[in-house]
């Protein structure tokens, strides 16, 4: 495989970028320098020395040339290739315990057509030699099979017939035998390959740049592994035909046949009947030869259980009684390998006996042996202690019964998918789940920010307030993702959806607005952050903010069944370098934004999105659905969500927060008009109320009052409340204790010293504090105006806190549009392979979309003011735009399907861990990103009602006596 800067042309642009930064770096420098020469020189000789050190970096990186040819660099992978597959199946042979003693060979026929083509096609040569008593006959098919023309071969039989194990030993047969150079067999799973949309050449060199990855370097225009599936240097083993779905399986043999030729031949294993009906509905495999495997031998399937079993001084085995004198049941049992590598499985343990099993009272048929095996095997692989037995059994039970599944067919192949498991959930958890988490996740950042962020987040006031804003946003949220997103990523997304989505929120919001009516109407007008709330309000916010994400997520597409997500970059040329690059660069932007400008904010955010960035560019991950089309493609699917993100969010959010507005400022106005008038100089718990004559309205206190000067970072002026008022502050300023006078000013309510001077002539005082705080004749008295007048007071902050809304659900549309490339599960490395990409990619996702809506929350304060809305609010929206959308992730779902199951007993609380495990040991097998049970027969066992398999007793094996 490639390393990181080799090609000449990756290191042309390497070299130039770096002297180009460097070059910029310099003239930024010496355009703000103040012409001190001996400054200027340092730089200078500075940044020639970084150009020398990079380039002699880039020397050694460059390495030696490669002056191999083609043909040469060729047969090198090919021997390499053969190396690892020859390691990978013989780990496999091993667990299977099919050296241990020796394989169990087993017989065949010849097949004539109308199942095989015509004998002159597949041309001259030795036939094909039909096994005899302990001839192992598997080696010398393959080494007729390399004598052969066609070099292509259909192996047929029944359900357990031993179809897979062929494979595996005829790869291992295949390599022993090779010379340098030679062909490589390589066992391919058929189930994960889709011929209406991939040719095979195509899904084979996919397959083999997956699943050994030195062979996805490019050379040119092709991957390693074209290049050795085009030299004919790869002989792919096709396994489970019959897996494909039915429908397709006429087209797949025709793709076969036109895309084999004399430098592809072909191996490939199928159900017989399976075979026989594509067959009827298409073409048989051209010039291919087609055997048989037929039932085992009752002497053969003796001799291997005997000798797989330990023998006692007289040579007698546990198996020496039972076989001896055997039932017709059990004979007619043991004629299937699988019965017979499940019987070996099950009474290897030496303190069990079989037999019981010639009992033919208690076994009145074959099929009730095949059952007792069938049921004893799970606790009998899990007998090491790692997994309870009987437990594993249990969830084997239950993700075979119980749990979603995709079949090809009807009673066909069980397959299951991880990201389908929250599925299994009630249908409340499903929201509440992901809800909780997202919230957790929020917690987790915005908590720090609002105690360490200096005034980065608008504080709570107290522990309890942060509890009751948080419950609140729990409880948007789950109402929101029960009604606002859509179910899949396929479901349309047009003005109808965001019509009834605007609808949707205009009606929960009304809700809620009446509530805030209803407790706190907005008497002074609407003001965001740091402003006394009761607590009912916080609640009631946390609602509001519940909604509002929520909507953003419904806007950007998330569904409530999110599917695997892949690396888009992982498929193009320079595109994981590139990721990488930009993740160092927010690091080195992280860094240098704390140490200048002091925002830890900002500086922390775009820390943690580099590292992100980074781990997310340091693995290839599994391929998308889509061909990789480059970075013109994600910048346009990028600009397009944002459009149409910034449009949709920000007239969903200006509606409904003057829907808002609108209500509690009827409230308000309503509460004001509707008081009895107070004529001037009337004094009412020790405040005076005073009328100019122009109208203008102020009181003043007729006795000290301890008021607290304080100030918050994110606010531009300072500001005064009641000593023990529940409100946060950074910096307390001065304390005093007199009678003040609080009046209307031009930037909203002012404090005034009617004893002395003004508090701080510079920075008017903020009193809207000391003003919430009066009684309520008081604060009614004093804020009254027109009616228009109170309720622009109560919409205007919330129509820009709607946009605010609509710039940052934009950022999110846009990154969440641009990046949600599905990964292709079918053709997947695996499940765990598979889960990882998608944690990847969503990390790097959610970074980004937090790293964008910050910038521009950022572009906006810098444009109003600190004071403003959007400056006390945005890191409460733009922060849980990242964390949140973590839960609403293929791979955050599946963390609360986990513990459900779990908590239900349904699954162990590791549950990939024991699907790995299980697989390892033989009971599953990978089929792309889905497991699947190994047998059919194993499948249709544990997926067996309730009533049939779970109220009986498990038949335990006999001890030995």
């Amino acid at each position: 495989m490639r390393t990181l800067f080799t090609g000449a042309r990756a290191q042309r642009r390497v070299g130039l970028g770096v002297v180009a930064a460097a070059l910029v770096a310099l003239v930024v420098v010496l355009a703000g320098g103040d012409g001190d020469t001996g400054a200027t020189s340092m730089w200078i000789s500075l940044v020639s020395a970084f150009v020398s050190v990079c380039a002699f970096a880039a020397d050694l990186l460059r390495g030696p040339a490669d002056d191999r040819t083609g043909a040469d660099r060729r047969r090198r992978a090919a021997d390499e290739l053969a190396e690892a597959v020859d390691t990978q199946w013989a780990g496999v042979a091993r667990r299977r315990r099919l050296p241990d003693p020796e394989p169990l060979d087993v017989r065949w026929a010849r097949v004539d057509p109308p199942l095989a083509d015509h004998e002159r096609n597949i041309g001259p040569g030795l036939p094909l030699p039909l096994p005899r008593d302990g001839s192992h006959g598997l080696a010398r098919i393959v080494r007729t099979f390399r004598v052969r023309p066609s070099r292509r071969l259909v192996v047929l039989g029944a359900p357990g017939a031993g179809k897979t194990i062929f494979a595996v030993r005829f790869v291992l047969g295949m390599l022993a035998v090779r010379q340098r150079g030679e062909r490589v067999p390589v066992l391919f799973s058929l189930a994960s390959w889709d011929p209406r949309t991939v040719s095979p050449r195509d899904w084979l060199a996919e397959r083999l740049a997956a699943e050994y990855r030195p062979l996805a370097a490019v050379r040119g225009e092709r991957t390693l592994a074209r290049e050795l599936l085009d030299a004919g240097l790869v002989l792919p083993v096709l396994d489970g035909f019959d897996e494909l779905p039915e429908e397709v399986r006429g087209t797949a043999l025709v793709c076969l046949n036109a895309a084999m030729d004399e430098r592809l031949p072909v191996v490939l294993t199928c159900r017989t009947e399976d075979w026989s009906s594509a067959v009827d509905g298409g073409d048989v495999l051209t010039s291919a030869e087609v055997v048989e495997l037929l039932p085992l031998e009752f002497a053969t399937a003796r001799a291997y259980l005997e000798a797989t079993a330990r023998a006692d001084a007289s040579g007698a085995t546990v198996w020496t009684q039972a076989l001896g004198a055997p039932s017709a049941q059990l004979a007619e049992a043991l004629s299937s390998p699988l019965m017979v590598a499940l019987a070996r499985t099950v009474y290897g343990d030496t303190s069990r006996a079989p037999d019981h099993l010639t009992d033919t009272e208690r076994f009145p048929m074959a099929e009730d042996i095949e059952k007792h095996l069938l049921d004893a095997f799970v606790p009998a692989v899990f007998a090491d202690g790692t997994w309870c037995p009987d437990k594993a059994h249990h969830w084997l039970r239950s993700l075979a019964r119980d749990l979603p599944q995709h079949r090809s067919e009807p009673g066909g192949t069980w397959r299951l998918a991880w990201w389908e498991l929250p599925a299994a959930m009630p249908r409340a958890l499903r929201v509440i789940g992901p809800a909780t988490t997202a919230l957790a996740a929020t917690v987790a950042l915005l908590v720090p920010l609002a105690v360490y962020g200096g005034g980065a987040v608008a504080n709570w006031d107290s522990p309890l307030s942060a509890v009751v804003n948080f419950a609140g946003i729990l409880t948007g949220l789950c109402f929101g993702l029960a009604l606002l997103p859509p179910d899949t990523a396929e479901t349309p997304q047009g003005p109808r959806r965001l019509f009834h989505m605007a609808l949707t929120m205009a009606a929960a919001a009304t809700v809620i607005a009446v509530a805030l009516g209803l407790c706190v109407p907005p008497l002074l007008g609407v003001r965001l952050g740091a402003v006394i709330t009761p607590r009912p309000t916080w609640f009631l916010n946390g609602c509001c903010f519940g909604l509002i994400l929520s909507m953003m997520f419904a806007v950007a597409g998330l569904p409530r069944r999110p599917l695997p997500l892949a690396l888009p970059w992982a498929g193009g040329p320079g595109g994981l370098r590139a990721v990488r690059a930009l993740g160092a660069v927010a690091v080195f932007a992280g860094l240098v934004i704390y140490g200048y400008a002091g925002e830890p904010v900002v500086s922390a955010t775009c820390l943690v999105a580099g590292l992100f960035l980074f781990l997310a560019g340091a693995r290839r991950g599994e391929r998308a659905v889509a061909q990789y089309t480059g970075p013109a493609a994600v910048l346009r699917g990028f600009g397009e969500g944002l459009l149409r993100g910034f449009l949709a969010c920000t007239l969903i959010g200006v509606c409904v927060s003057a829907v808002v507005g609108g209500i509690t400022g009827a409230f308000a106005a309503y509460g004001i008009h509707s008081a009895r008038p107070l004529p001037s100089g009337t004094v009412i718990d020790g405040w005076r109320l005073t009328e100019t004559a122009d109208g203008g309205r102020s009181v003043t206190s007729t006795k000290p009052q301890h008021v607290l000067l304080v100030e918050r970072t994110a606010l531009d002026r300072p500001f005064a409340v009641m000593k023990g008022a529940r409100i946060s502050w950074d910096r307390r300023i001065a304390e005093f204790d007199e009678r003040v006078r609080i009046h209307r000013g031009r930037d909203g309510w002012v404090l005034d010293r009617p004893s002395g001077p003004a508090v701080r002539k510079d920075k008017p005082v903020d009193a809207h504090n000391l003003a919430v705080a009066l009684p309520h004749r008081v604060e009614v008295w004093l804020v009254r105006r027109a009616v228009e007048t109170v309720v622009l007071d109560a919409v205007l902050p919330l129509v820009a806190f709607g946009v605010l809304i609509g710039a940052i659900g934009g950022c999110a549309s846009g990154v969440y549009e641009a990046l949600n490339t599905p990964s292709d599960t079918i053709r997947a490395v695996g499940p765990q392979s598979a889960l990882r990409t998608d944690r990847a990619a969503t990390l790097a996702r959610s970074a980004i979309a937090a790293v964008l809506a910050g910038g521009v929350c950022l572009l906006l304060i810098s444009a109003t003011s600190r004071g403003s809305t959007l400056g006390t609010m945005h890191t409460e929206l733009w922060v849980p735009v990242g964390s949140s959308a973590l839960a609403l992730s293929a791979w955050g779902r599946l963390g609360t399907a986990r513990i459900w199951l779990a908590l239900t007993g349904r699954a162990p609380w590791r549950l990939m861990r024991f699907l790995d495990d299980a697989h390892r040991r033989g009971v599953l097998r990978q089929s792309g990103a889905h497991y699947e049970f190994r047998h059919l027969r194993l499948q249709q066992h544990l997926e067996a009602p309730v009533a049939a398999a779970d109220t009986a007793p498990r038949s335990e094996p006999s001890p030995v006596p």
